[in-house]
């Protein structure tokens, strides 16, 4: 066989025997987080047994905290089955990639709503401002509300019901 011949063949079969598969799947999340209002954040691990909820008691618009006054902050864990947290991963994955178009907008001080998604070395995220009440912004919203209201049954998650 001609050495050419030869090159071109070795050539191929590197070619060929080197391609590894491209998995287009998404991988697999550490945690994700869900900051309601500025006053709530939910932190819900993949693979953890509890989820850890953080209530910011940092005043309003209305009624400011002191000046040099420290936020107290109120540390509550809550247990999600895995079925709740493949449930919830879906719904907030869903809200990021493909947002929801808002029907109405609010003052800046009403309605926020922060998404994360840590998947170890990159993070995904996305923001809601100025929704008047998150909560009733879509199907997956209300949905979303309805799964974590289950678990934080006294604790405020955005109902801001009297501004529709």
């Amino acid at each position: 066989m001609r050495p050419l011949n030869l090159v071109v063949l070795l050539a191929i079969f590197l070619s060929v025997a080197c391609k590894q598969p491209v998995d287009k799947s998404t991988p697999a999340w550490d945690y994700l987080t869900i900051v309601s209002e500025r006053s709530t954040k939910i932190t819900i691990g993949n693979d953890r047994d509890s989820s850890i909820v953080k209530i910011y008691h940092n005043g309003s618009f209305f009624s400011p905290l002191p000046k040099g006054e420290k936020v107290k902050v109120d540390t509550v864990k809550v247990f999600f089955t895995k079925a709740e947290k493949d449930t919830v991963f879906s719904l907030v994955n869903d809200l990021i990639v493909h947002p929801v178009a808002t029907k109405r907008s609010c003052t800046e001080f009403v309605g926020k709503l922060e998404l994360s998604i840590n998947y170890g070395q990159f993070q995904q995220s996305g923001t809601y401002t100025s929704v008047c009440d998150w909560t009733q912004l879509s199907d997956k919203t209300q949905h979303l509300h309805m799964i974590l209201k289950r678990k934080l049954k006294n604790i405020y998650l955005g109902e801001n019901s009297n501004l529709r």
